[in-house]
């Protein structure tokens, strides 16, 4: 599939039968700039919130317990956070052409704050009314679960896509990709996209901030393919596993890069040889084991060790989106 990055948004209106298909396509006004580390927007009770300046979950409140030093600041440093380090700027030349036309519209049915509906969540269940701004039902609570930025969830849900729409995304964002790991001086990050991809598909990966994600591997890990039944793998297999985001309203984002090197035995016990490099998609480069940040990637091979031994610490992707 040839990427979408100038070709079906010469208009502002979309066609139906390109959105039926999940064509992906170029925003008409893209959304460069970087993610806000709260999405005041997305609170659309916000705005015209009587008691916004003493709600104490107020993105904007000069005391906001959502700050740096809160233990659920949706913002903290956590790499495979929704809005953490990884969060990326939203790509100018990519978008979800149905999630971004259904967001574009106020009054849309699935909209919990739809000022047109008849029970809007809004009016009666403000965040302010009942006192408690906090409150976990509310769907109107700008620090409920249900918003992307929820301080106390590992994740956010990730937007539903067809595989079509999942494909072009990948098709659409694998040069920014390219450049984003470059970034990073890593050897592998510049050359993996080279390497045989083990996806039929993108697909969200729970265990990697359930972010769209696919597998590749090197030559020297061509028993990757294999699977279950892989065994284990030379020193100077590589393993990549590439990521992006995409947000509710069609926004899509390049997300961390992660990689596995096997060493020589000796090389680390706890991580059963494996080296793990974590790379943002600004090219930071948050750890590698037994290098700079080594502490930060621990939390991978804990991860990847609960398999089982015959794995190799390997973790592989779901049946159903596997190349043989």
């Amino acid at each position: 599939m040839k990427p979408f990055k100038s070709s079906l948004l010469s208009s502002a209106v979309i066609p139906a039968a390109l959105l039926a298909a999940g064509v992906l396509s170029v925003p008409v006004a893209a959304n460069s700039g970087a993610t806000p580390s709260v999405q005041v927007a997305a609170n659309p009770c916000a705005a015209k919130n009587p008691c916004a300046a003493k709600n104490p979950c107020n993105p904007c409140a000069a005391k906001n317990p959502c700050a740096a030093k809160n233990p659920c600041n949706p913002c903290a440093a956590n790499p495979c956070g929704p809005c953490g380090a990884s969060a990326a700027n939203y790509s100018s030349a990519c978008v979800v052409p149905r999630l971004q036309a259904a967001a574009s519209n106020p009054c849309a049915a699935k909209n919990p704050c739809n000022p047109c509906a008849a029970k809007n969540p809004c009016a009666a269940k403000n965040p302010c009314a009942a006192g408690n701004p906090c409150a976990a039902k509310n769907p109107c609570n700008p620090c409920g679960a249900s918003s992307p930025c929820g301080p106390c969830g590992a994740a956010a849900a990730p937007a539903e896509l067809t595989a079509a729409e999942a494909i072009a995304v990948y098709d659409c964002l694998r040069d920014e990709m390219k450049a984003a790991y470059a970034k990073s001086g890593n050897k592998f990050a510049a050359v993996f996209l080279n390497w045989k991809n083990y996806a039929k598909q993108p697909y969200v990966s729970a265990t990697h901030g359930e972010r769209y994600v696919l597998n590749y591997a090197n030559e020297k890990a061509s028993n990757y393919g294999r699977y279950e039944e892989a065994g284990k793998m030379a020193p100077g297999a590589v393993t990549a596993k590439n990521s992006f985001t995409v947000t509710g309203k069609g926004q899509v984002s390049v997300g961390p890069l992660f990689l596995m090197e096997k060493h020589n035995p000796g090389f680390n016990g706890n991580s059963v040889d494996w080296q793990y490099t974590l790379i943002m998609p600004n090219g930071q480069t948050v750890g590698t084991t037994n290098g700079k940040g080594n502490a930060s990637v621990k939390f991978c091979y804990e991860c990847h060790n609960a398999v089982a031994e015959d794995q190799d610490a390997m973790m592989f992707l779901p049946e159903e989106f596997r190349v043989n």
